[in-house]
């Protein structure tokens, strides 16, 4: 018989802590009551999250710090339940999916009106509370019975940083990725990452360059154009002994940047202001971004090959170069159903956005809506739940305007479409602040159900960075020492259809 966690007497509000952008942020704290068998206790549990680093209409939307707070005790508190009953672990997930559908109905559009702040750092600690009370682990809320196998996320490691990172740089792409791709555990990937970022410094040292890092912790130098960092990349695996099919390379172009103007955004142009190419049009950028992917046999994701308002530029990419290399749309999304959907779920390639989603809780504004959004990508989403929450944020009818553009009828057929495609779920680090560790409970919900997961929180040095990687390593452990084999998705971890040449 399975055991059974009655948790009542929720209390909510939210603090304002530091973050790591030298700012505030807020984080929810929440205590409850908690009974099992005969035994009672209090438990409570807080999480930070992100500063709001993308503020952009179409997310979630981040409300002043204090009025957040204030939101959270008049308006968020109000709406927890008076129990929530745990007999299994997916009832989690359900109990969080009804709180955050309420919030969703009514905090506004995009959560203007309550703050996209406030709900999240309401709905997050919601669940890490329930987790916490029932003693389950994430791995296990949607594991089937006899789990054997459980996938670790590929993990994009930042080493080289540009573009709006770094006054000065010569280099339009924003970040330059390792990926360790023949390991066999996730502290195997962790191990090989720690050698290649020391490596990398040993070399800038050599070369009499700085070695100081950004906010993601990767490497922030004077590049000489767009290419140095993905030569340095590969310089690196040949002084460590790595083969082509050891590792990869990847960037997150974030090319919102270079097309920053609305006379650029209105003619499809971009002006590659760091390099110093000068003004391309959409289609020269596309063959600029081939010559990126081409510069490495092992070359394996690229983020945000065009802006967020150039949603063609992705199109074109995906039309061309989507079965070469996994092409993740992140500006142009935002973590949102409502456009998710519509850009993946066309039946041909070159009416698709991409074949990758980034998703970022800070983006979506609850749980809830963030593991939709990975459940649609992945090929796993409830088409009632789908649409039940995209008529709350009254986004279904425009869902459904948009899916018949590309010949597709229903929210049904959208997600069978996208399901039959066989996408990836890219994980991003834009979530947690604090002494939180949410981010990495994402790919442990889903590994046991996909490897088709992705990671990236920055170089693997930096606390913030380190407290989305080891909950990785203790919940491998956990697995291992529970008779479960975990293994690191690596090549067989991208899109269906993409061919790599290096592992051809």
């Amino acid at each position: 018989m399975a055991r059974e966690t009655i948790i009542s007497r929720f209390t909510l509000k939210g603090r304002e802590i530091l973050s790591s952008y030298a700012s505030y942020t807020i984080e929810g704290i929440m205590t409850a009551r908690v009974k099992r068998g005969r035994d009672t206790w209090t438990i409570e549990e807080r999480n930070g999250i992100a500063k709001g680093t993308s503020d952009g209409e179409n997310e979630a939307i981040y409300i002043p710090n204090l009025k957040a707070i204030r939101s959270i005790t008049k308006n968020i508190e109000p709406l927890l339940p008076k129990k929530a009953v745990i007999k299994k672990p997916r009832d989690i997930l359900k109990a969080v999916e009804e709180f955050d559908l309420k919030l969703i109905e009514k905090a506004g559009p995009n959560k203007r009106r309550w703050g996209g702040n406030a709900c999240l750092a309401s709905s997050t600690v919601f669940f890490q509370t329930l987790l916490k009370a029932s003693g389950y682990k994430p791995w296990q809320i949607l594991a089937p019975r006899g789990l054997k196998n459980f996938y670790m996320p590929n993990i994009g490691f930042n080493m080289v940083c540009g573009g709006e990172h770094v006054p000065g740089t010569k280099q339009d792409i924003q970040e330059m990725f390792f990926f360790a791709m023949n390991e066999k555990s996730i502290k195997d990937v962790f191990t090989l990452a720690i050698k290649f970022f020391k490596q990398f410094e040993k070399n800038l040292v050599r070369d009499r360059l700085p070695t100081g890092t950004a906010k993601e912790r990767g490497f922030v130098f004077p590049v000489k154009d767009n290419y140095e960092g993905l030569k340095r990349i590969k310089e690196c695996a040949r002084q460590l002994g790595l083969k082509s099919t050891d590792y990869a390379v990847g960037t997150d172009n974030a090319f919102s940047e270079i097309q920053k103007t609305e006379d650029l955004r209105a003619k499809g142009m971009y002006d590659m202001r760091f390099s110093g190419l000068g003004i391309k049009t959409r289609e020269a950028l596309i063959d600029f971004n081939a010559k990126i992917v081409k510069s490495a046999t092992n070359f394996v994701t690229m983020e945000d090959p065009g802006s967020e308002c150039d949603i063609e530029a992705h199109r074109l990419m995906n039309d061309k170069y989507g079965d070469r290399v996994q092409i993740v749309i992140d500006d142009a999304a935002v973590t949102q159903m409502r456009f998710i959907i519509p850009f993946l779920a066309a039946p041909d390639q070159k009416n698709r956005a991409g074949n990758s989603v980034l998703i970022k809780l800070n983006q979506a504004g609850t749980f809830t809506e963030t593991c939709l959004a990975t459940e649609i990508v992945l090929g796993l989403a409830d088409v009632k739940k789908v649409e039940k929450f995209l008529r709350a944020r009254k986004d279904l009818n425009t869902v459904l305007r948009d899916l018949k553009t590309i010949g597709v009828k229903s929210i049904k057929d959208a997600i069978g479409n996208i399901k039959r495609s066989g996408f990836t779920a890219f994980f991003s680090h834009r979530s947690t602040e604090g002494s939180s560790e949410f981010l990495p409970l994402m790919p442990l919900i889903y590994g046991s159900v996909s490897n088709k997961t992705w990671l990236k929180a920055g170089a693997p040095n930096g606390e913030r960075n380190l407290q989305n990687y080891n909950p990785l390593i203790r919940a491998e452990e956990e697995m291992r020492a529970a008779g479960i084999k975990t293994k690191v998705t690596n090549f067989n971890g991208l899109p269906d259809g993409v061919k790599i040449p290096a592992v051809k």
